[in-house]
């Protein structure tokens, strides 16, 4: 995980989610937006079954995808695991019990993989 975290494209991947999180006052240190970053990056691995290369670490047009999965999972903070949470006098409501919602993770396709001979 160390190489993935000293790629220049991940780092660039990184870079834009902060923007989007420090426009949305999230509190939230830059590993901590790192971390989730990486996770979301793993889980589109887990479920495309997509090889990474050093210069190619996911597909360039699930990119925006990966950015808002890192995004949700920083947002449900506090509320893993749950399907609607109440603080504050604010209730959310999600479409699932996973930091990803339904609507982003429906969006990647899986890859067919070979059969072996």
């Amino acid at each position: 995980m160390e190489e993935i975290r000293e790629n220049e494209h991940f780092q660039e991947l990184v870079n834009k989610v902060s923007l989007r999180v420090e426009n949305d006052e999230f509190s939230i240190s830059h590993d901590e937006v790192e971390d989730e970053t990486l996770f979301a990056l793993l889980e589109y691995y887990n479920d495309r079954h997509f090889s990474p290369k050093d210069d190619e670490l996911y597909e360039p047009i699930y990119e925006g995808i990966i950015i808002k999965l890192a995004i949700s999972a920083i947002a449900k903070r506090g509320a893993e695991g749950e399907t609607s949470h109440a603080e504050g006098g604010v209730n959310r409501g999600y479409d699932n019990a996973s930091d990803y919602p339904l609507s982003l993770t429906r969006k990647i396709i899986p890859l067919a993989k070979g059969v072996g001979k």
